[in-house]
């Protein structure tokens, strides 16, 4: 009798939050079924049906953190690193066997921003509000109407366990004041370290880790391990144990990638003059659906988030913008709401790129790349969260392609997008047809004309094309667009801030050997920023008279184009007043536009009045008329003569107005075209 055949050994048990080593509290595995919305009313230490998996990253961190190991963890986002490191400082919070004092922390949690450092302290409140044994945490970031002292008397009020916060706030309340004991602190915790560096919060974070204890342990977090990350975990880790997370490719099981496998990256190659263009129809196109767009600046989410709302109007259910200059309340109250929404759309900088865990984005959409290359991986991981499915897509010019190999080189996987998901770009097409009225700007078919009044006495024609010249199925909206510009003075402010800034942030970028300076087309990127008149700036001195750009005639007063808010038109009134009668050089140029614009409206007026009686307004002009003519030329070049003997204009100026350009250095400019304004990269 031949012996039976041995049974093949079990699998391994499945891993769960319940058989975690060293095992978890009934308290903490009750809160972790809150925040992961389980519902289960039955949690406890003996139930492993009742909570799901954990991530590999909290699989992996959890015990290392509770059997007192400093751990340096590498993990994609949207991983669950958060929890990763909450549930082990609650934890050691309630194995204490001598309870913290006033005013002593056990836990001290460091990440690079506030809507990130809210989220967070959201996650640990949810903790102790299930049990009595740690008390509420603390929330101290910078922001309108907080301080460190009013951050310090509510962590007085709330007798706080837990503080998590800015480097800069957390900084400043360790170093001037010693409110805080820190002599008890179990754990540090620096969430989002390569951000905490990027974002040049190196010093702050130095000058922490010199007042809080050596016997601690500490846990440093981040999507991608730079250099300056690994010296950081050198100087603030002792023996660290390495935890990287990678993820597997589903075909090739050798091939890894640095962002989830559930996310779909595409990217779209087109001309600068499209891509607004192009964004309005995807936004419409999937505005069913959350979808997250990048801009580079905080201008550029002004300007652009701004033209959008107004074109789109209610074809839009939600949409928002969020940058790092609002103030701290709007930037809360914009995040909540995009939250709690079903759909719609969030124009943001990199300030959303860190660490916001928001349910259900569909789709990240780059509108700008990043300047930094491991900003992709942090943009692109606002969807396909904890295993969700989710898309990206980056927009690129066609002399930025080579973007594409070089994601690829950091083993980020893309395709370009295909005819599939482009199908629906029709629908913008439809909308505009659909009489778009004052949300579009125009509608109907083939060529059309929009009069936008700028001015009580300007009116000006703007002609808006069916369709970009590359695809048929999209619509043209920067007429729309520059309709906005010519109606409300604030459209033309925003758009002159947004372009001189993209500018700046461009030439700084770090991948400059890809998205090069020398190759921006100025002109038509002027175009696609809908300006009138191009600003003064030092990127644009010797290029006025080359650059593929076609200012707004002569006959459109800038300087009348009015804000519709009555209040900023009329400190703007006041203003103008004031400069025009200081005199100097920026106001006679002033007063010489205005007075040219309004001479040449009148000529336009007249010769429209003057086709209306039926008259020829082509016919040759008399001679005594010629004669007047000839002499206002002669007593025009005599007045330069003069100016430029008396040095008040220089050789090059009585050239360029023998010629007749009024506008010394070729594009001309409003009264505010030379402010100096601020790059606000990302922030």
């Amino acid at each position: 009798m031949s012996d039976p055949t041995p049974e093949p050994p079990a699998p391994p048990p499945m891993p769960s939050f319940n058989n975690l080593k060293p095992t978890l509290s009934d308290t903490t595995l009750k809160s972790i079924s809150v925040v992961l919305h389980t519902g289960s009313s039955i949690i406890s230490s003996d139930n492993n049906n009742a909570l799901p998996p954990p991530t590999p990253v909290q699989s992996a961190s959890i015990p290392l953190l509770l059997t007192n190991k400093d751990v340096a963890v590498q993990a994609l986002t949207g991983s669950g690193k958060t929890l990763a490191y909450v549930i082990p400082s609650i934890e050691m919070i309630l194995r204490r066997t001598s309870p913290l004092k006033p005013s002593q922390i056990s836990t001290l949690v460091i990440v690079p921003t506030r809507e990130l450092a809210s989220q967070v302290y959201s996650v640990f409140k949810i903790f102790t509000d299930g049990t009595d044994s740690i008390n509420t945490p603390i929330c101290c970031i910078g922001g309108e109407g907080t301080t460190a002292k009013t951050d310090l008397e509510k962590f007085v009020k709330l007798n706080s366990d837990i503080m998590v916060g800015t480097p800069g706030r957390i900084h400043d309340i360790l170093t001037r004041y010693s409110t805080v004991d820190v002599r008890e602190i179990d754990v540090l915790i620096l969430d989002e370290a390569d951000s905490l560096l990027s974002m040049g919060f190196e010093v702050q974070v130095s000058g922490i880790l010199k007042r809080l204890p050596q016997m601690r342990r500490t846990g440093l977090f981040s999507a991608t391990m730079t250099r300056g990350v690994k010296e950081l975990s050198r100087a603030g880790l002792r023996n660290p144990v390495i935890v990287n997370v990678n993820v597997q490719g589903g075909d090739n099981a050798s091939k890894t990638s640095n962002t989830p496998s559930s996310l779909t990256n595409y990217y779209l190659v087109c001309p600068m003059l499209e891509k607004l263009s192009r964004l309005a129809a995807f936004l419409l196109d999937h505005k069913d659906e959350k979808v997250i767009v990048f801009f580079l600046t905080c201008t550029a989410v002004d300007f652009f988030g701004s033209a959008i709302k107004e074109i789109l109007g209610n074809k839009m259910e939600y949409c928002e913008d969020l940058h790092g200059k609002m103030n701290q309340k709007r930037r809360e109250n914009c995040l909540k709401r995009y939250k709690e929404s079903k759909c719609g759309a969030l124009m943001c900088t990199d300030v959303a790129a860190r660490g916001l865990d928001v349910d259900d984005i569909a789709w990240v959409v780059q509108f700008d790349s990043p300047t930094e290359p491991s900003q992709f991986t942090h943009r692109v991981g606002r969807a396909a969260r904890a295993g969700k499915s989710g898309r990206s897509l980056v927009f690129l010019s066609p002399e930025e392609e080579a973007y594409v190999d070089f994601l690829k080189l950091r083993k980020i996987p893309i395709e370009e997008l295909g005819g599939g998901e482009r199908a629906g770009e029709q629908c913008l097409l439809d909308m505009m047809e659909g009489g778009g009225g004052e949300e579009g700007g125009e509608g109907g078919d083939g060529e059309e004309t929009t009069e936008t009044t700028s001015s009580e006495t300007t009116k000006t024609t703007v002609t808006a094309t069916k369709t970009i010249t590359s695809d048929n199925k999209i619509r043209n909206i920067l007429p729309a667009v520059k309709s906005l510009v010519l109606s409300d003075r604030d459209y033309l402010e925003k758009g002159t801030k947004a372009f001189t800034s993209y500018i700046r942030a461009y030439k700084e970028h770090n991948l400059h050997f890809i998205f090069r300076f020398a190759s921006l087309d100025l002109g038509e990127l002027a175009t696609a920023f809908c300006l009138l008149r191009l600003p003064k700036m030092p990127e644009l001195k010797d290029s006025h008279g080359s650059l593929n750009f076609e200012p707004a005639g002569e006959e459109i007063n800038i300087h009348g184009i009015k804000f519709k808010d009555k209040n900023r038109e009329k400190a703007r009134q006041a203003r103008l007043v004031k400069e025009l009668a200081a005199g100097g050089k920026n106001a006679k140029q002033v007063k010489a536009e205005i007075k040219k614009a309004e001479k040449l409206q009148k000529q336009k007026k007249y010769v429209e009045d003057q086709k209306a009686k039926g008259r020829n307004t082509n016919k040759k002009r008399g001679k005594n008329a010629q004669i007047h003519d000839e002499w206002d030329e002669l007593a025009k070049e005599e007045r330069l003569h003069k100016k430029l003997r008396k040095g008040k204009i220089t050789k090059q100026e009585y050239k360029n107005l023998m010629r007749g350009d009024d506008k010394k250095g070729g594009g001309g400019g409003d009264l505010d075209s030379d402010e100096d304004f601020d790059d606000d990269l990302s922030m």
